[in-house]
């Protein structure tokens, strides 16, 4: 079809647009979407922290306070809107939102043809098992940490490609992109891992090019020694089983399966994608193989997460699986060259109706999602029996809650009850969490426990 035609000055938008609701149908829900015991420590612990020792952590990213640009997030929006978990979900929507559009960017820059963006924007628009991105805000690590790090990698890619070495402001540009993402998740170590390959891959051994990958690489030196004090639960433990069982894990999750793929079947498919990719001679598909490896290695060895921790590494298989695609489409209208534009369009239909309905389908599945949604219910009955059975407490409240829902290791009722009063002073005891349960009520300023499914006030 020739280019000046009304119908295909009209395609990229109508495509854009197609993908854009497509998104939005799967996740706007996640607007409705309540504080869960997550957001309540996240939210507990940047709150408590003075504003000037928020912003000093940023520029300096190798320092122990944990994530800092995702408390300034939770601190932000908190002092402007206070206990409302609304602002919180709209300003996540609009990243996830605007990374689509990076994503897009991303996708420009590296395939050859519009039908293999609008292949690879479609795959990654929406992926059920990743819908904690789109639902939790406690994600928002993740979501800002693509933000930048995909950020910083058009920005180097841009220049990159025409072989041009990017600027002073430019330069500046990445290495703030590279602070902010390692601000917000661990995982963007893998950025000059990822910008290394594309030199590889792309420009060759040119070492005086490398200046700026080599910076962002020796960033990560300060970064990695200064995380050393993170939790157990996050240390990682470096052995061959857990990259298996983990991925086994993920690569089940990516497939919509339950437990298919086992941990033998790891290697064999990461070969596999990789061979696929050199028999193609395609350097992208190789590349983008590099950030799905990549960019999980600095999770892939801690206790397995929800498969929201791909989010990351689903821009390289969105990028990968559209190549393969679009190559494909390549070999078929060879012969054809008319056919082009309308195999391209049946192709899109296609695949997003059965990834759609898929994805549909593995959602509605578990109908409950109690994984998703019980713990955001428990914190919304807490809060609203706080507002409504005592609305204002003393400065240092001593607060009893006999019952609760709750597990006995979680601190979540402190948590609320001191963001609902906006008093970190006030205290929660809770007898499951006590070495013995209180002889008396008379140290205490208000009593609740836990009843037929609701919040009942014993004191005052």
């Amino acid at each position: 079809m020739p280019t000046d035609t009304r119908l295909a000055r009209a395609l990229p938008w109508l495509t854009a647009a197609v993908i854009l609701a497509y998104s939005l149908f799967f996740t706007w829900h996640g607007l409705e979407t309540y504080f869960d015991n997550d957001d309540m420590m996240n939210l507990y612990q940047a709150w408590r922290r003075p504003w000037l020792e928020v912003f000093q952590a940023i520029p300096i990213f190798w320092s122990d306070f944990y994530r800092p640009l995702g408390a300034l997030f939770y601190r932000g929006i908190f002092a402007a809107f206070g206990f409302n978990p609304l602002p919180f979900r709209i300003a996540c929507t609009l990243l996830i939102t605007a990374n689509l559009g990076l994503f897009c960017w991303l996708a420009r820059l590296l395939l050859p043809t519009g039908r293999a963006v609008a292949l690879a924007a479609l795959f990654f628009a929406f992926h059920s098992r990743v819908m904690e991105i789109w639902f939790r805000t406690a994600t928002v690590y993740d979501i800002l940490c693509f933000s930048f790090f995909y950020l910083a990698v058009c920005l180097y890619i841009q220049v990159r490609r025409d072989g041009r070495m990017p600027g002073v402001a430019r330069s500046v540009a990445i290495l703030c992109c590279a602070v902010l993402a390692l601000d917000s998740k661990e995982m963007a170590v893998a950025l000059p891992v990822v910008l290394g390959a594309w030199e590889l891959l792309f420009r060759g051994i040119e070492w005086r090019r490398w200046w700026l990958v080599g910076v962002l690489a020796l960033m990560n030196i300060p970064f990695i020694a200064g995380k050393q004090s993170l939790p157990a639960v996050y240390k990682p433990e470096y052995s061959w089983l857990r990259f298996t069982t983990n991925w086994a894990g993920y690569w089940n999750h990516l497939i919509l399966g339950t437990d298919g793929i086992t941990p033998a079947m790891v290697p064999v498919i990461l070969a596999a994608l990789l061979l696929v990719a050199a028999a193609l001679r395609s350097r992208l598909m190789v590349w983008t193989w590099t950030i799905v490896v990549v960019s999980m290695l600095p999770v892939i060895f801690v206790d397995q997460r929800g498969a929201y921790v791909l989010y990351l590494a689903t821009a390289g298989l969105a990028i990968y699986a559209a190549t393969l695609l679009d190559l494909l489409q390549n070999r078929i209208v060879a012969f054809r060259p008319a056919w082009r534009l309308p195999f391209a369009c049946a192709v899109f239909v296609i695949v997003g109706w059965r990834y759609g309905k898929a994805t549909l389908h593995d959602q509605r599945i578990d109908r409950t999602k109690n994984w998703l949604y019980e713990s955001p219910r428990q914190v919304r009955a807490l809060a609203d029996s706080l507002r409504k059975l005592q609305p204002t407490v003393k400065s240092g409240a001593r607060i009893l809650i006999v019952e609760d829902p709750f597990l006995d290791t979680e601190w979540t009722p402190t948590f609320v009850a001191a963001l609902v009063y906006g008093d970190p002073s006030i205290w929660v005891d809770r007898p499951k969490k006590m070495p013995a349960p209180p002889k008396d009520w008379i140290t205490y300023d208000l009593v609740l426990t836990w009843q037929d499914g609701a919040y009942r006030r014993l004191k005052p």
